[in-house]
């Protein structure tokens, strides 16, 4: 049997770098290399979707897709789907694409929707049209079929060693993710219910040889991506200090090594405050170039807290910040408005935490609630920042204290949910149509 030309062409979009440096990297590892393409950044895509559709037999359109870039990326889409020819296949990945996967088909015009990672899927998804097969045997994704979204059931879990974070060979650099899930399951956030809640670790041995040829290639400032930095190691909820100390002390080494730096517990990933402790901040000392630390507290309620599935009360907040300021770090600390179900005490609780954590040297990261796809508030009301309470984040803002894209997630919020009420967003109720299989 001939073998059909498949060619990919990843939409090289600067918001969504960090995964589709992971898919590059992925797919140069299964062999696809030659036939794998970058679009320009905008409509630089829909040139280059024209012409290599006229060159091989299958072309697989590829986008990566947060949930907050959705409003701003409808009109594209649009376009990619009214220029698509028969042998195109245009499929999403990335938080909106495994929160929503059934608005992904039905309502924005896609043929498949990649369910959590993509690093074995997508390759996967290659090989299958390469062999003129289904894609119904690709683990791991939602596709059309007929006149409905079915699943073929999740692919294993990546293990992240396997796979590096970035092709540098290509000189594409990035954060290095050293872990991947997360155990709380809070219920604003898609990441556990993308990812899944046990933690999976890239080895110190693996992390080493991706910072070891970030540095060679002449790059300063090392990051990491990871729900909880401190995490490392462990299962997310107790600390392996151990594990930690081995990681930091090889990198650290390593940065000394090319005259590098290292910044860890900060953008962009960040730590829990119940793991800001004496031990982690004395073994993270001296040896990173940052002296701040980012951590999530998102309420000053412990009502809201135990709502949200947090898993701390307020003090194990007011103690990180204490701690880290003992240790010679600033704290930057997520609070979160217009939770649904807040009251006017939960809000001047927050305001309340806010003012005494900038008191105490802390900088507030505020946020607005957004109802993302995926997660278990999905289908809850756009958060809405009451005008008292905005007067006091201003007078924060106004002291050096505050910062965010606070504002602006108001207004994303209400695009968000309007997209859910003209049904371009199905939420939790667009899994009920999704089928196993065809």
């Amino acid at each position: 049997m001939t073998r059909r030309r498949v060619a990919v062409l990843l939409h090289d979009d600067l918001p969504n770098k960090y995964s589709i440096n992971a898919l590059i990297a992925a797919l140069h590892r299964h062999g696809y290399r030659d036939n794998l393409y970058l679009a320009p950044r905008g409509e630089g895509v829909l040139e280059a979707m024209a012409e290599l559709s006229g060159k091989y037999d299958v072309l697989v359109v590829g986008m990566s897709l947060m949930s907050t870039q959705l409003p701003s990326r409808l009109g594209l889409i649009e376009r990619l789907r009214a220029a698509r020819r028969r042998n195109t296949l245009l499929v999403l990945g990335g938080p909106h694409a495994s929160g929503d996967p059934a608005g992904t088909i039905l309502s924005l015009g896609f043929d498949a929707a990649f369910i959590g990672e993509a690093e074995e899927s997508l390759p996967s998804l290659v090989e299958v049209l390469e062999e003129g097969e289904d894609i119904s045997r690709v683990k791991g994704i939602v596709y059309r079929c007929d006149d409905h979204p079915a699943f073929t059931g999740r692919g294993r879990p990546v293990n992240l060693d396997d796979y590096p974070p970035f092709p540098y060979w290509e000189r594409r650099f990035g954060p290095i993710e050293i872990t991947r899930g997360c155990p709380w399951g809070c219920r604003y956030c898609q990441v556990p219910y993308m990812h899944g809640a046990v933690l999976r670790h890239r080895s110190v041995e693996a992390v080493a040889q991706v910072a070891e040829a970030f540095y060679k290639a002449g790059m300063r400032d090392l990051r990491f991506i990871s729900p909880d930095s401190f995490a490392y190691g462990g299962d997310g909820r107790r600390l392996n200090l151990d594990a930690l100390a081995e990681l930091v002390d090889t990198l650290h080494t390593l940065a000394g090594k090319h005259g590098g730096r290292l910044f860890f517990g900060t953008f962009p990933s960040e730590v829990r405050p119940e793991f800001v402790t004496d031990d982690t901040m004395r073994l993270i000392k001296g040896r990173v170039a940052n002296t701040s630390i980012i951590f999530g507290a998102q309420s000053g309620s412990e009502r809201m807290l135990k709502l949200l599935g947090r898993g701390h009360g307020v003090e194990a907040v007011l103690e990180a910040v204490e701690t880290a300021k003992r240790h010679g770090f600033r704290s930057d600390v997520d609070l979160i408005f217009g939770l649904p179900g807040e009251t006017r005490e939960d809000i001047e609780a927050s305001l309340e935490l806010a003012e005494k954590l900038v008191a105490m040297g802390a900088r507030i990261h505020a946020h607005t609630f957004l109802p993302l796809p995926g997660s278990p508030l999905a289908d809850a009301p756009p958060g809405k920042i009451p005008k008292w309470a905005k007067k006091r984040l201003y007078r924060l803002i106004g002291i050096g204290g505050l910062y965010g894209q606070w504002e602006r997630q108001e207004r994303l919020a209400q695009d968000l949910a309007r997209l859910r009420e003209k049904g371009v967003i199905l939420g939790r109720s667009g899994w009920r149509l999704v089928r196993a299989g065809c």
